[in-house]
């Protein structure tokens, strides 16, 4: 229990979500009023009215002519993203994963800092750059100290948190901002509150992660890694919360130092011989080597392919257009007043928590390609149903509430269609699909491509829904259909073993049976398999 509530608080990223709802909301919620006032604001304070001040009353397009301020956002993210990457493979190596979470955290408030307290857009752009390498650091910290910290009998229910505490953070982050929105009314004479509360909310879990973090035990697998097989010991000791001399602890402490043995030889092997020992030039070699170990054959660049085709599908069936502009959206479909169109946006948070526990705990049951293919056809057919409804009412809303009702109910039915297919799925199976020595790398291209995906759905909306208008739903409904045809052609990988993964993608050259005796070898010479031997005597 003690490792289950390391992990939640570890997962829990209502600081991400806090940080973009306001992104997500920005011309949906009514603080958009004292919001864009503020933010229109020149650093000289220039009275002269500016593009910001002039707000055309049709909501789809005002989103389409702040398009600059949500672009630079959105950028700002992806860039978080990126950093955080690079904090994975540099800081968390040289500090340790607790140190690289605080100084995540130490980002993440000097940009809630910058944000909160934000007189023009300066300020703003600003804070979510520094704010963004906080929340990509953390999003990738989190979850690597998460994975080394559990036991692999329940590092798979660990694991699959960090999506079910996405939608919690989501949805904390929507009603918070609900309620704010109505601090001085949600006129002109709204107060600056009411979008200052909800930035500067950022703070509390931020800073509570930053200094909780350093009470915990450090990744056993970290201090291995570093030669303090001691320390390990002791982590996994105050982890597991049993004795040193006990089974569990003495077994998983003899896997990880198998595991480290294993991956060094493994780095070993990718050494350029003919390179100095030394030096940057022999560091790029090494790593050019390792990336490049990805498309050498056609086994593993179909699998580079296939995870970020499935990442690609994830981003393009609109699912972060609904996220992103849903209050728009509602408010499109014909539901009047702001207060409607921001409830049914709320909905959409609730049913995609609710849909996301079933995957979790049916996805092994049921296997990762049927769940994809039935939630791209699932989502195709609510897109082509709201584009239909669109198509013949966007003109007419007023006169036919029932009609814009219908369209609402099935934004929320491809919510559900995507938490309990793409949104949790894509995530488990580009994590399977790659060798083992190259599963980070893999993992680092796949995540690239559906964030650089996000940024480019989220650039693109405004636009579309200004001029596409309906057809922007036949535009995603089409993605979805291809996605679920593709889905078709990729390997199950549900209950399969890694060798049987080379298998499935057509690998001849037997890494992975090549790494299991490798592994076999290492477990000898630890005494790993005599331990084994001995207990079951």
């Amino acid at each position: 229990m003690r490792l289950f509530g390391v992990a939640i608080k570890r997962n829990s990223i209502a600081p991400t979500e806090l940080f973009n709802r306001p992104r997500r909301t920005l011309q949906g919620c009514p603080f958009v009023s004292s919001y864009l006032s503020t933010m229109s604001k020149t650093p000289s304070h220039s009275s002269e009215e500016t593009p910001l001040q002039k707000q055309p009353p049709n909501p789809v397009r005002a989103l389409w002519e702040e398009r600059r301020i949500v672009g630079l956002a959105l950028f700002c993210t992806l860039g978080g993203f990126l950093y955080g990457s690079m904090q994975n493979g540099w800081a968390s190596e040289k500090f340790g994963r607790r140190r690289s979470i605080t100084f995540a955290c130490l980002f993440l408030a000097l940009g809630t800092a910058l944000q909160t307290g934000a007189q023009n857009a300066a300020f703003l752009f600003v804070g979510r750059f520094f704010t963004g390498f906080g929340v990509g650091a953390l999003s990738v910290g989190t979850s690597l100290y998460n994975t080394e910290i559990s036991p692999s009998s329940i590092r798979g229910s660990v694991g699959s948190l960090f999506q079910l505490s996405t939608e919690f953070g989501t949805l904390l982050a929507f009603w918070i901002d609900f309620g704010t929105n109505y601090i001085g009314g949600t006129g002109e004479g709204q107060s600056e509150a009411a979008w200052r509360i909800p930035l500067a909310l950022q703070l509390a879990p931020g800073i509570i992660l930053a200094i909780g973090i350093l009470f915990a035990p450090e990744s056993p697998r970290w201090l291995v890694s570093q030669s303090r097989n001691a320390e390990a010991l002791e982590a996994l000791v105050s982890l597991r919360r049993r004795p040193a001399e006990s089974d569990e602890v003495q077994i998983e402490y003899l896997e990880i130092l198998g595991q480290h043995k294993f991956e060094s030889e493994l780095a070993d092997l990718e050494k350029d011989p003919q390179a100095s020992t030394t030096g940057w030039r022999a560091s790029l070699s090494t790593a050019w080597k390792q990336w490049s170990y990805l498309f050498r054959t056609p086994a593993n660049r179909k699998r580079v392919l296939v995870g970020v085709l499935i990442m690609f599908f994830q981003q393009w069936n609109g699912i972060n257009a609904v996220l992103f502009y849903a209050p728009t959206i509602f408010q499109g479909l014909g539901l009047s007043g702001t207060t409607v169109s921001l409830l049914a946006t709320g909905v959409v948070g609730i049913v995609m928590l609710i849909a996301t526990v079933p995957t979790v705990l049916y996805l092994d049951r049921v296997g990762r390609k049927p769940t994809l293919i039935a939630g791209a056809l699932a989502m195709g057919v609510c897109h082509a149903i709201i584009a239909g409804l669109s198509g013949r009412y966007q003109d007419s809303w007023l006169t036919h509430k029932a009609a814009g009702w219908v369209a609402c109910v099935f934004v929320w039915i491809f919510s559900v269609a995507f938490a309990m297919s793409f949104g949790p799925v894509s995530w488990v199976l580009c994590a399977e699909i790659f060798p083992l020595r190259a599963r980070s790398k893999g993992l680092s291209i796949t995540a690239s491509s559906s964030w650089i995906n996000s940024f480019v759905v989220g650039m693109a909306t405004p636009t579309m829904l200004a001029n596409l208008r309906f057809g922007t739903y036949i535009f995603f409904a089409a993605w979805c259909f291809i996605g679920a045809a593709f889905c078709c052609f990729i390997p199950e990988t549900a209950g399969h073993s890694l060798e049987e993964m080379d298998v499935a993608f057509g690998d001849t050259s037997k890494t992975s049976e090549q790494d299991k005796e490798r592994m076999a070898r290492i477990n000898a010479e630890i005494g790993y398999d005599k331990y084994l031997s001995q207990k079951s005597q």
